[in-house]
């Protein structure tokens, strides 16, 4: 779509909302605008006062409400738990539900939101933990949650060059083009009863975790907030906070803006109209806590006492005085929110040397407000290959790497799955027994090397592990893959000594019988042998008494690898 620009004087679209939601027009500085009300750049070299404007009218041109009403433009980006999928599935096209969405919660119907809470730590930001770790509970003891969205530039940038898969990003540049933007929201669960709703902008939300066992066997949080964590519940949601980056024609590096609710720490204005803040209540601290502790270094805390520690700059409280004066006179929700800083570049250089030093917002940032520099820390963001930058976005870590296909049962499609697709280097093994460490080289028998060491699947081994005490047989999909050494016992095997693989395949044949494929070959081809009938395999392993599933040399455990005596034949 080409882009229209409209130089307007003294007069933009800044859209603004009433307590219903409805659109207003009001007249502010000039500006170059886009064809989707977005204002197109911020100059290199701009004033305080332009690059708070020019945060204003983006805060205010994302959040004009959708035509079919649902909720605001960006809650109609592509979240990033849409985008990442499990396994590098292809996400789907822009305007187009993810599947399961719908039925995330079997109980639930209707068209909310969800706002997922992940039960695994990881480096990245979750949507209960902030970027630099650590869960915000607010004064109703309830978690904050998180979501991240891409706009329409940015995903299609994505989709195109398939960077939602691990491997599509490994060794490609990434490098967004102009127009896209990325934002973080946080929201906090309301109570009608304690919370003045009318100061929120809200939303209608399923709380899915899908695991909450980790979070509630956390000895950080307390009983009265572990109460309050369900796996499956449809509550209205306050959004708290909104990062916003966009890459614009002067802005390579991005321009970083970040707003919040006025109410979210304590303040002149909350003190004098008697406001409870979200995340600030001195009736419930903790006398050895200090304000802006951790959870776990203040476990018995049941809010976090949250304070702001960077004051915001003289020239953003003019912007947010002249722009919550014009949204008061339309009533509109969003004079209850803030504008908290603007970083953008004032030279060439990654970082940018922003003027504004450190930005952070009190709901995203909480713990670590006075070392927080957005582009600082995004000018290092990493794709999933760790040694590739990733154009400041860090949720681009998310993308997970594709469940490698199973090989169609014949020889070379084996060994290639073997040995590049899915390398059985890479695999784990059996667990160690009394009668075998399978974690190294062991002793082999006739046919095969003198020292062997086996190799397991996922497939096979976790379907073991899962069911070691009732497992009869393994998974179609199982492999089992013997390394044959010439090695004599008691020396340490070589790579040089490796002779041969044997390999085996649980699959389908022909007639779609599940039966285990045999396959016999050096490392590196060609294959010797293969074959769902190699009789001199299946007579050994297939008519020892008792192992009915061809595992002579495992059979869960239960045997050795190798015999002490021999066992008597069927």
């Amino acid at each position: 779509m080409k882009t229209i620009v409209a130089l307007i004087f003294v007069c933009i679209l800044l859209v603004s909302c009433n307590e219903n939601n409805t659109v207003a027009v009001k007249e502010t500085t000039e500006v170059a605008i886009d064809n989707n009300g977005l204002p197109k750049d911020l100059p290199f070299g701009a004033s305080t006062k332009e690059a708070a404007n020019f945060a204003w009218q983006t805060f205010l041109s994302i959040n004009t409400p959708t035509e079919n009403g649902t909720g605001t433009q960006w809650e109609n980006y592509k979240e990033a738990y849409d985008i990442f999928l499990p396994e590098a599935e292809e996400p789907t096209p822009w305007g187009e539900p993810t599947a399961g969405n719908e039925t995330i919660c079997d109980a639930i119907t209707g068209n909310s939101k969800v706002l997922r809470t992940t039960s695994k730590v990881s480096p990245l930001v979750t949507e209960t933990d902030q970027a630099v770790g650590g869960v915000l509970i607010d004064k109703n003891s309830n978690l904050v949650h998180y979501e991240v969205y891409m706009n329409k530039p940015m995903f299609n940038y994505v989709l195109k060059n398939q960077f939602y898969n691990a491997l599509k990003q490994a060794g490609s540049k990434i490098e967004f083009p102009v127009g896209s933007m990325e934002l973080k929201a946080s929201w906090r669960i309301l109570d009608p009863k304690k919370d003045d709703i009318s100061r929120y902008y809200t939303s209608k939300a399923v709380i899915y975790i899908p695991d909450s066992t980790h979070i509630k066997r956390d000895d950080c949080i307390p009983d009265l907030v572990k109460q309050n964590i369900k796996s499956c519940s449809e509550e209205l949601v306050g959004l708290v906070g909104l990062h916003i980056v966009y890459k614009t024609p002067s802005n390579p590096n991005f321009v970083w803006m970040t707003f919040e609710q006025n109410d979210n720490v304590e303040t002149e204005a909350t003190k004098k109209a008697g406001i409870t803040p979200s995340f600030y209540d001195p009736s419930k601290a903790i006398p050895y806590c200090e304000d802006n502790s951790r959870q776990c270094d203040c476990p018995e805390q049941i809010m976090t006492q949250v304070t702001r520690q960077n004051p915001i700059p003289d020239w953003v409280q003019k912007a947010n005085a002249t722009h919550q004066e014009t949204l008061s006179k339309e009533k509109s929700v969003w004079r209850h929110y803030q504008l908290i800083g603007v970083q953008w570049p004032t030279d060439k250089t990654k970082v940018g040397s922003p003027k504004l030093a450190n930005l952070a917002n009190s709901s995203m940032e909480t713990f670590n407000q006075t070392a927080s520099s957005c582009i600082g820390c995004h000018a290092f963001a990493r794709s999933s290959n760790p040694t590739i930058y990733s154009d400041f976005s860090w949720v681009m870590g998310r993308a997970e790497n594709p469940v490698a296909k199973l090989p169609e049962p014949n020889g070379p499609d084996v060994l290639k799955y073997v040995m590049r697709v899915n390398p059985y280097k890479n695999w784990k093994t059996w667990p160690d027994d009394k009668w075998n460490v399978f974690s190294k080289a062991t002793p082999g028998e006739n046919p095969h090397g003198k020292m062997i060491k086996i190799y397991t699947n996922d497939i096979a081994l976790n379907a073991y592990l899962n069911n070691t005490t009732t497992i009869t047989e393994l998974p179609v999909g199982s492999i089992v893959l013997k390394e044959n050494f010439r090695t004599s016992p008691g020396q340490k095997p070589q790579t040089s000594d490796l002779v041969e693989l044997t390999i085996m395949y649980k699959a389908k044949d022909k007639e779609g019988t599940v039966r285990w494929f045999w396959q016999k070959t050096p490392p590196y081809g060609p294959v010797d042998s293969a074959s769902f009938n190699q009789q001199g395999c299946i007579s050994c392993h297939m008519n020892w008494e008792g192992n009915g599933d061809g595992m002579l040399s495992f059979n869960f455990g239960k045997r050795p690898v190798i015999t002490e005596t021999p066992y008597s034949k069927k």
